[in-house]
């Protein structure tokens, strides 16, 4: 192969791979185009969707972003068999279950904390309602009792909050716990049972007192 000819090859092929990327930002311009708009025409229509699921106007925007980035990252894969809306709908609703499942949860959990009562593993037994439809005011000593945990667990010992929240909020096993804070899991128990008794022991009186026990 003469010089000429090499050249004339090599020049060849950049083309074809100038030409291939040109189309490739071409189409990744258009894509990115055509989503902003669809971001465009529904994000209030679903940000007031979810606010009405979640009745939180934080988690709704949250759950907005959500919902739209889940959406881009599976864009290519959207060819208009079902309505835009439709399928953002889909998205967003699955989200808010997802959501109200894990705040239910976490209500459930912060009410257990404050159990004076705990199995052999030393995790919270909890109450048994007597009534599964809770009165209104019962429904408001349970809703003080999990401000009175939220405001105890502000001011925990920052180790001890770490690994409550871990826990009862992130919803980590005691292995995962143990791979975040690079502690052993006898460490993890003996830790979490130490935060666990903290607040018990603060929370005991208000418990007798309001007769949770």
């Amino acid at each position: 192969m003469n010089r000429e000819t090499g050249d004339s090859t090599g020049e060849s092929n950049r083309c074809q791979v100038w030409q291939e990327a040109s189309v490739s930002v071409r189409w990744i311009e258009d894509d990115a185009a055509e989503f902003e708009a669809l971001v465009a025409a529904y994000e209030r229509r679903i940000y007031n969707l979810l606010l009405r699921m979640v009745n939180d106007p934080e988690d709704a925007a949250d759950l907005t972003q959500e919902t739209f980035y889940r959406a881009f990252r599976a864009f290519d894969r959207f060819r208009g068999e079902a309505q835009p809306y439709t399928w953002l709908y889909r998205i967003a609703v699955n989200l808010a279950h997802d959501h109200l499942e894990k705040r239910n949860r976490i209500r459930r959990r912060e009410i257990d904390m404050a159990s004076l009562e705990t199995d052999e593993w030393g995790e919270p037994t909890g109450w048994e309602p007597a009534d599964p439809a809770p009165s209104p005011e019962q429904h408001l000593l349970e809703q003080e009792l999990i401000e009175r945990v939220r405001e105890l667990i502000r001011q925990m010992p920052p180790d001890y909050r770490e690994i409550i929240l871990l826990r009862e909020y992130e919803e980590l096993s005691y292995e995962e716990i143990a791979e975040v804070l690079g502690i052993t899991l006898e460490a993890v128990r003996s830790r979490l049972a130490r935060a666990r008794n903290w607040l018990r022991i603060r929370l005991a009186p208000y418990i007798k007192q309001e007769g949770f026990e």
